[in-house]
């Protein structure tokens, strides 16, 4: 049997311990070197791998902690998908329906309404409640019988003690000529004050004679004026009214303007 030199020996020990194979100065000759002709040489254990080097371990993301507004936020619930169409569509319905409401009526005030109260507590049991007349004349023409309201605030301050029984008043160009006095008038200018006359002439002009604009809102403007009298004296003549009333219009009136 032809036997190793030493210094191969040597070399292959050396080549093991660098590998980490074992080997060295007290180690066993190869196998190659003590086995007997024709046998197998058994192969020798894998010497144990190196330890794999530690994985590095992530950094723990920090954990976000939502305010409770937040935690509200996503805990409410959501509008039903559904839900989106129709509110999209109340701003139109809202729109239409406001279409179909009636304007909010204008609340009248002045002479208009004053002298719709007086006249069915004193003048409509003889007028009749709507101007037909009865134990009076009719009203349907009293802006034909006083052309102005002048002559009429002077007709219901004195009443039929502005002319005897039997005598003619009013307008001689009133269809039907003058109205003739039946001595039954009551002078109101004792009972009423002048702000509720004026406001009862008012009443019957343009409740039932077709009064213009232009002498509404100067007669209206009259009643307004603080300088009017408490009342009317008794017995004043048609001038005397006219010459009054016409001292009570406010400076700088402007009658409205004719449609």
């Amino acid at each position: 049997m032809t036997e190793i030199p030493e210094h191969l020996l040597e070399r292959s020990r050396a080549r093991r311990a660098a590998l980490g194979l074992g080997g060295g100065d007290s180690g066993a000759a190869p196998a190659a070197a003590s086995q007997e002709p024709g046998t197998e040489v058994a192969p020798r254990a894998a010497a144990p791998a190196k330890a794999a080097a530690a994985a590095p371990v992530a950094a723990k993301a920090p954990e976000i902690v939502l305010s409770p507004y937040a935690q509200a936020a996503i805990a409410r619930k959501k509008i039903p998908f559904w839900a989106v169409p129709v509110l999209l569509f109340l701003p139109l319905w809202g729109f239409l329906y406001w279409g179909t409401l009636d304007p909010a009526p204008v609340e009248e005030s002045g002479p208009i309404v004053v002298g719709g109260e007086i006249f069915p507590a004193r003048c409509a049991s003889c007028h009749g409640a709507g101007g037909g007349g009865g134990v009076g004349p009719e009203l349907k023409t009293v802006t034909q019988t006083f052309p102005d309201f002048e002559s009429h605030v002077w007709w219901v301050i004195n009443g039929s003690n502005a002319v005897s029984p039997g005598s003619p008043y009013g307008s001689p160009d009133r269809e039907g000529g003058q109205r003739i006095s039946k001595g039954a008038m009551p002078d109101w200018g004792k009972t009423l004050s002048a702000e509720e006359l004026l406001a009862v002439v008012y009443y019957e002009r343009a409740h039932f004679g077709g009064a213009t604009e232009e002498e509404l809102a100067k007669l209206a403007a009259i009643a307004a004026n603080p300088d009017l009298p408490e009342n009317f004296e008794e017995g004043m003549t048609e001038d005397e009214v006219k010459a009054l009333l016409e001292s009570l219009v406010p400076a700088g009136f402007v009658p409205p303007a004719a449609p």
